[in-house]
């Protein structure tokens, strides 16, 4: 091998490391980029980044403690990658069980705790469609009729799941489904979505917020504005 070709050969693999690192640079920023409309909705904002670069959100809504986060789901047979933002009130609610309501489940759903709940409920006839109930408490927990009024935004396509429990409560929404073409061609969960969209941000934390009041007997902010309305 000549000297040019040793130079070449070296040229090459260090332009090919500086354009990886640039795309991967690219990446962890489009990712991080996630919250940026977002993190204004709740006081004393917090944000930090995993190891791949997928931002989650802290702070306090109406004082309550909030914690926002996004996973890729690439587990789905049959379907394309998702991009799930959960929202979890992390903050005591007035239950006597764990309430999970999952919508179309498939089995594959790591990021929730559906699967390793023991029992099932009835779902009411008024609840959305394809919503399916499980408890670890059914003898504790009060009837799934007062959550009626809470349970009707997971008719949206995007909704996935709520979990209330004693500890707190969570919503599971999907804020992206994966680019078919790229994902079918070179197997990469690419998401066309880059900012969360604020309004819709500060909608799922109300929802939170008015279900944790409403089930304490406590008027939430939207109530109280009504109320003096």
């Amino acid at each position: 091998m000549t000297i040019l070709a040793v130079i070449t050969a070296v040229a090459g693999v260090a332009i090919l490391t500086y354009r990886y690192r640039e795309h991967r640079n690219a990446v962890r920023a489009r990712r991080a980029a996630f919250f940026d409309d977002c993190w204004t909705v709740l006081d004393d904002p917090k944000l930090a980044l995993d190891a791949f670069g997928y931002p989650s959100l802290s702070g306090t809504y109406e004082g309550e403690p909030i914690r926002a986060d996004v996973i890729v789901d690439c587990m789905g047979l049959r379907k394309l990658p998702s991009l799930w933002l959960r929202v979890t009130l992390a903050a005591p609610v007035r239950v006597g069980a764990v309430l999970d309501v999952m919508m179309r489940p498939s089995g594959a759903e790591f990021f929730s705790p559906f699967s390793t709940l023991p029992d099932w409920l009835d779902t009411p006839a008024d609840w959305p469609e394809r919503a399916v109930i499980r408890t670890d408490g059914p003898d504790r927990f009060t009837d799934p009729w007062i959550f009626a009024p809470h349970v009707q935004f997971l008719a949206e396509p995007q909704a996935k799941e709520l979990i209330v429990s004693p500890k707190g409560a969570r919503i599971v929404w999907q804020a992206d489904e994966a680019q078919r073409s790229d994902y079918l061609l070179l197997r990469q969960a690419r998401f066309d979505v880059v900012r969360f969209d604020r309004e819709k941000f500060r909608e799922l934390v109300g929802r939170l917020i008015h279900l944790q009041r409403s089930l304490a007997g406590t008027p939430d902010r939207e109530e109280r504005h009504e109320a003096a309305a």
